[in-house]
């Protein structure tokens, strides 16, 4: 297993291992080096995040993925969610960006301000498999793991045991085939 992580909002994470999202849009975090966001892994643990405005930046349907609200990095959590990247592209295209609102829990100005957020303008889309982990494992995250940035390094060999697809595999191949058409429309 990868001892990479990719950090997301704990409501996304909800949504993902929920099967009610299959992608992630990433512009990249402030920490990131300086050729911005990069793929750096195909498999990876998702490591869930919580801030004060990540409510307001989500839509109403995300607020049942919040856990009380209260959690923070420097808090102790539970690795549930593991991650299988099946395709990655960046758009620049804002109205393919637009197009991909029915597959994801962000407010339209949320990501927006993520598309126009540094040079150049757009997101990278990220579909993801996702798999519970049958044995969630707690981590204490480290001074290392905190701030703006996509990726942490997590303990090397964590075992969590994967367990099967969040979404069986007719339902991710339909929706991973809505989402490269909703892209490439025009």
């Amino acid at each position: 297993m990868s001892s990479l992580a990719f950090k997301e909002w704990q409501a996304i994470v909800g949504a993902l291992a929920a099967g009610d999202q299959t992608l992630i849009l990433r512009k990249g975090g402030i920490s990131e080096d300086h050729g911005g966001f990069a793929v750096k892994a195909r498999r990876f643990w998702l490591f869930p995040t919580a801030f004060h405005a990540q409510r307001e930046k989500t839509k109403p349907a995300a607020h049942r993925y919040f856990e009380g609200g209260s959690a923070r990095e420097s808090s102790g959590l539970a690795l549930s969610v593991y991650a299988e990247l099946v395709s990655a592209t960046f758009s620049a295209d804002w109205d393919a960006v637009q197009r991909l609102r029915p597959f994801h829990l962000w407010t339209g100005e949320s990501v927006r301000e993520r598309f126009d957020w540094g040079n150049p303008p757009g997101l990278h889309v990220l579909i993801v498999r996702i798999f519970r982990i049958r044995d969630a494992i707690a981590l204490t995250p480290t001074a290392a793991m905190a701030g703006c940035k996509s990726w942490i390094d997590v303990p090397p060999g964590l075992k969590g045991g994967i367990g099967a697809p969040v979404l069986d595999d007719a339902t991710f191949a339909a929706r991973h085939e809505a989402v490269e058409r909703a892209l490439a429309s025009r």
